[in-house]
């Protein structure tokens, strides 16, 4: 049954997610909102990028939209009805101002008026949209970020839109399984999507082509790599171990490589304290950072932008983040851009998996755009838009939510994007293999794998004793009731 969004509920979230920032993946600022997690970060990319091949090259055919069209549904413009628009500014500006232009056209032809404003990514920003939602009346429609939608839909906030995402979903080859796990609940669809955001290994491809290596299959060839090239304050591995969010994002990344995950299917906990594939990680972390000390000792301590500024100060050789770093480097170190390339995690005996998150739109019930909003919704999820958007406009910002879009040019031609295939055919949320449901949202903002990782390389408890605290506290997190819907 869906809850009210009352205001204990509202500060309670406000209280944990304060603070669980984004600064280092995103960019961005911290949070005050009753979101429990990180905003839609900062993660900018190349845009006019520097990248080396084809970026410039535009759509081949197999990337071209599939033409036939979705039937969407009966949808009448209201004539003169204000449709109000809210988005967070973004480190690439063409991110927001191609869907404010979309929007513009859109309304001229229906004959209404769109009200676009893009708010602060920051505390002041996102505590504008809280109180806006709270007073009962927030914009038509918001920009999500991964598990806002699940939380703005428990909340009662979000309307259903499975009726104007259906026609879409089996165009294009259908979309990728980390957007149908972010939007839907129970089958129905709470946000449209808008796109996939990747976390590759940004690599110092010019060190490792000196020393003769490629980038390492698994992580036996990682930990060789790490002691031959690690040479303080030159280290190997940008791995953040304190209690931030890019510490969420690493462990689990690492852990599915095990086969381990943090959720099964059905939203229960999926971890247990004797599980192997979470212990093989952790002693492989433990014996990276302790005994082969490829890993930087402050890492303990980062804040989010630590293993950004590591990267952008030429102090490490990889670390994992969203393309903020390399957006930075165009503009302040073209040439290290111009020495950086792009991987996916290295095997482990599970295999490798790419790490994404994902952006959706969010249609709020107490905005009073009416069918003027779903008509702006459908207008940006229109295959031959979508694809130029973010295909040939944006250029690597972002992986589109659709399979065969990423047939486009951009991502079989050009050498800086050729691993973004493998990321995202094999790509994963956080909260995999379940929804980012409430539980996933208390884990993350309570930094519970943060803790896990101090005990386990500050404390140096042993790996079963690190899991095992950290699993009780899982299991308190799990066992709350409003924590499941």
């Amino acid at each position: 049954m869906r809850q009210q969004f009352s205001r204990r509920r509202f500060l309670a979230v406000l209280a944990a997610g304060f603070g669980t920032t984004i600064a280092a993946c995103a960019g961005g600022g911290g949070q005050a909102t009753p979101t429990p997690a990180p905003q839609p970060s900062p993660t900018p990319a190349p845009a006019a990028s520097p990248t080396p091949a084809g970026a410039a090259t535009p759509t081949r055919a197999a990337a071209t939209p599939t033409a036939v069209a979705a039937q969407a549904p009966a949808l009448t413009p209201i004539p003169g009805r204000e449709v109000v628009v809210w988005q967070t500014v973004d480190y690439l500006p063409e991110t927001t101002a191609l869907i404010k232009q979309r929007l513009d056209e859109i309304a001229q032809k229906n004959g209404f008026t769109v009200s676009f404003e893009e708010i602060p990514n920051n505390p002041q920003g996102y505590n504008r949209f809280n109180a806006a939602v709270q007073a009962g009346t927030p914009p038509d429609i918001y920009r999500l970020y991964d598990y806002q939608t699940q939380f703005w839909r428990a909340q009662g906030q979000t309307t259903d839109v499975t009726d104007l995402v259906a026609p879409f979903l089996q165009q294009n080859g259908g979309v990728w399984q980390p957007v149908e796990l972010t939007c839907t609940f129970k089958g129905r669809w709470w946000a449209t999507p808008l796109a996939v955001n990747a976390w590759p290994f940004h690599t110092r491809q010019d060190l490792l082509d000196q020393a003769g290596f490629k980038f390492p299959a698994n992580w036996d060839e990682f930990r060789q790599q790490g002691k031959a090239l690690t040479k303080p304050p030159l280290y190997y591995y940008g791995m953040t171990l304190s209690r931030i969010n890019d510490t969420n994002n690493h462990t689990l990344g690492m852990v599915w490589t095990f086969g381990g995950k943090l959720q099964n299917e059905d939203g229960s906990l999926g971890v247990t304290a004797d599980d192997k594939a979470w212990l093989d990680c952790l002693a492989l972390i433990q014996t990276m950072y302790i005994e082969d000390q490829i890993i930087p000792p402050g890492s303990v301590n980062w804040d989010d932008g630590g293993n950004n500024q590591g990267y952008q100060s030429e102090q490490l050789v990889l670390t994992s983040n969203p393309t903020s770093i390399y957006n930075w480097l165009l503009k302040n170190k073209p040439e290290l851009a111009q020495k950086t390339r792009f991987y996916s995690y290295p095997a482990g005996p599970a295999g490798s998996f790419g790490q994404v998150d994902v952006w959706t739109e969010g249609l709020f019930k107490n905005g009073k755009g009416g069918d003027n909003a779903r008509i702006c919704l459908v207008a940006l999820m229109e295959p031959t838009w979508y694809a130029s958007y973010i295909n040939e406009q944006l250029k690597g910002r972002f992986l589109p939510c659709w399979k065969d879009m990423i047939k486009h040019d951009l991502w079989q031609k050009n050498e800086l994007y050729s691993e973004y295939q493998k990321i995202i055919s094999t790509g994963r949320i956080m909260a995999y293999a379940a929804p980012p449901l409430g539980a996933f949202g208390e884990l993350a903002t309570k930094f519970v794998i943060g803790d896990m990782m101090q005990d386990l390389c500050v404390r140096r408890l042993s790996p079963k004793e690190a899991l095992a605290n950290f699993v009780k506290a899982a299991q308190e997190i799990w066992s709350k009731p409003e924590n499941r819907a």
